[in-house]
């Protein structure tokens, strides 16, 4: 499997994650128990830890290699500027008190959802494929072939050189 089938089994893995997270919030699957309680802040330490290391290896492998084209240097920007975004709603949800109204809660889930689709629908139908036409498949294998195994293994630091 390529690298960049690998980035897409991620972005499902997330957004299934993310679905997990707001039927738990919303409602929709009623558990008031203590253990699903204590089970929110893993389900979101979860997202967060996948979320944040599957962009880190993107802003390490992908668009490194992609911001000196023009075809791709504006959609790579938006993809950072989107990512910060994600990051200010991943805080904001942190800092919220478990006993906060669930609706602040619903609501931040489903803007992280929103922006988390916008990000995933921009990279797969936009910069991957001018990626694959630019760099060619030889190159992505090579770049995510030295880089990492999978996308969701533990971040390497980099080496110095």
């Amino acid at each position: 499997m390529d690298g960049m089938e690998l980035l897409k089994n991620d972005h499902k893995r997330i957004l299934e994650i993310i679905n997990e997270l707001i039927n738990e919030f919303t409602g929709k699957v009623k558990h008031t128990n203590e253990e699903s309680v204590r089970q929110r802040p893993r389900m979101f330490g979860k997202l967060r830890e996948t979320l944040i290391q599957h962009l880190e290896v993107e802003e390490r492998t992908l668009f490194p290699n992609l911001e000196g084209f023009v075809d791709t240097r504006i959609l790579v920007d938006e993809c950072y500027r989107e990512r910060k975004r994600i990051d200010e709603i991943l805080k904001r949800i942190e800092k919220l008190p478990e006993e906060t109204q669930l609706d602040c809660r619903d609501d931040l889930l489903a803007e992280l959802e929103l922006r988390v689709q916008t990000y995933l629908v921009r990279e797969e139908d936009w910069l991957f494929p001018k990626a694959k036409l630019l760099l060619g498949d030889a190159k992505l294998e090579e770049i995510f072939s030295r880089t990492i195994l999978s996308p969701l293994d533990p971040i390497q630091p980099k080496r110095s050189t």
